[in-house]
């Protein structure tokens, strides 16, 4: 009987570490990096933030692909399907808490919310690159990110090259 207990609680107390160490390394994850560069426009979807600090959706533009560049994105999943994309601006050692967000058609930055659908979006794979359906509701659930290479929009999904992201 002692014999048993002593084997139950070493068992404890070897796999309680292991689980915590588990769930900590899972849920402190930041996510990808990726940039999203338009296929007909060749500009990327960029990111800025003014002088008080305020970050924002840039017009596209000329891709910053190096650290903490503003065409840099962390792409966090939300449930495997949907995923969040927030400024990848860590260097005054945070991370951003604005998301890529669409409302109607237009599409901007605002202050990341758990279950927020109108900031979640969905990578669809086509064979010529890769299409970002927003998840939304309403009239504009599905629609695609879109670019005409001086503005980001959503519209309904099209086979044209501006939904079209690399």
């Amino acid at each position: 009987m002692l014999k048993n207990s002593i084997a139950r609680m070493l068992a404890v107390a070897v796999a309680a570490p292991a689980l915590a160490l588990t769930m900590s390394t899972s849920a402190s994850a930041a996510g990808n990096t990726v940039s999203w560069q338009n296929d007909q426009t060749g500009k990327c979807l960029n990111w800025g933030n003014d002088v008080f600090g305020n970050y924002r959706l840039d017009p596209p533009g000329n891709c910053d692909r190096s650290t903490h560049g503003w065409s840099q994105w962390k792409e966090t999943s939300v449930d495997g399907k949907y995923w969040t994309f927030r400024p990848d601006d860590t260097v005054n050692g945070h991370q951003v808490n604005m998301c890529l967000t669409s409302y109607n058609t237009l599409v901007y930055l605002e202050t990341c919310q758990d279950g927020n659908w109108w900031q979640q979006w969905e990578e669809v794979w086509t064979s010529n690159g890769w299409k970002l359906r927003h998840r939304g509701d309403g009239w504009v659930q599905g629609f695609y990110l879109d670019s005409d290479g001086s503005r980001t929009y959503t519209e309904p999904g099209n086979n044209g090259r501006y939904q079209l992201w690399h």
